[in-house]
């Protein structure tokens, strides 16, 4: 069908959405779903031109539909794809709350910090000075720190929003790390610790394509949290103790990007919880089932 064609039957079906009969409304709504993200500007565009607040919500529960589904295929095809591009699955999971998420200049902020560090280091630094010096710009030029007062908040989950305030929780400047020591070469991957969120240099460039490796493959271990904190296997097994959490493999081990942004997930399924967001945190259900 031409798109002239289908733009104007969309117009059509977005005038009958006035219709005050709910059987009606689910038959135009039903079609105006499958024509997908074409749909949402001009669903946005009749929103602005209509103050019939039944319309307007029907429009936004139509356009907050298509752009989940959206991201929901967007983040399968990623998943599916191996999971690779850690940077790519966090914009996806960002647009989770900023559907109109400026890509383009989240990219040139991200891109610029990247760059303050790459031009710090060279090849002749060991490990961790090489460490050192992502911690010190990132953490002592840029300060990048955590927000401890409420770790619980969702909006301190998204990319957007740390690089804009600078402020962010454990998983999402852990991620931020990540994807800035990947984009740099450096071997750095993500550790699901229980009741934490932290990173691992390995002796394996960082693109290995196995989920896991064995333990043995961590040098050292980092805190991005605690301004890129160095420790070791054994104040793990310390810290676990005293939180009386057992001691699993998966607490040790490198994860995969997946499993990193399950974690993220997880992590902001519960805070959507806590602030009484319930449709927003079961929404995301369906996000770790791929991931899983």
């Amino acid at each position: 069908m031409p798109e002239d064609v289908i733009m104007e039957h969309l117009n059509l079906l977005i005038h009958l959405l006035d219709d005050p009969d709910q059987e009606a409304f689910q038959q135009v709504s039903t079609e105006i779903l499958t024509l997908g993200l074409p749909a949402v500007e001009p669903l946005e565009e009749a929103w602005f031109n209509t103050s019939d607040q039944l319309t307007r919500q029907r429009i936004e529960e139509l356009v907050h539909n298509i752009q989940y589904e959206g991201l929901f295929r967007e983040l399968s095809v990623w998943s599916s794809a191996g999971g690779f591009d850690l940077l790519r699955g966090f914009l996806i999971a960002t647009r989770f709350q900023y559907p109109n998420l400026d890509e383009e200049k989240l990219l040139v902020d991200l891109n610029k910090l990247t760059r303050s560090v790459w031009l710090e280091l060279n090849e002749n630094l060991t490990s961790l000075e090489k460490v050192k010096v992502l911690n010190h710009v990132l953490f002592g030029i840029n300060e990048i720190a955590g927000e401890i007062a409420d770790t619980r908040v969702p909006d301190h989950y998204f990319l957007n929003n740390l690089l804009q305030s600078k402020h962010g929780n454990a998983v999402s400047i852990g991620i931020l790390y990540i994807i800035i020591a990947q984009k740099l070469m450096l071997p750095i991957k993500g550790v699901d610790l229980s009741g934490n969120f932290i990173a691992c240099y390995t002796h394996i460039p960082s693109d290995f394509k196995d989920d896991y490796k064995p333990v043995n493959d961590v040098k050292f271990y980092i805190n991005p949290f605690a301004a890129g904190a160095v420790f070791t296997r054994k104040e793990i097994m310390l810290y676990l103790d005293k939180a009386g959490i057992e001691p699993l493999e998966s607490c040790f081990q490198p994860a995969d990007n997946r499993a990193v942004l399950k974690r993220w997930c997880n992590d902001l399924m519960r805070a959507y919880q806590i602030s009484d967001m319930k449709i927003r945190a079961n929404e995301l259900k369906s996000f770790i089932r791929i991931l899983s």
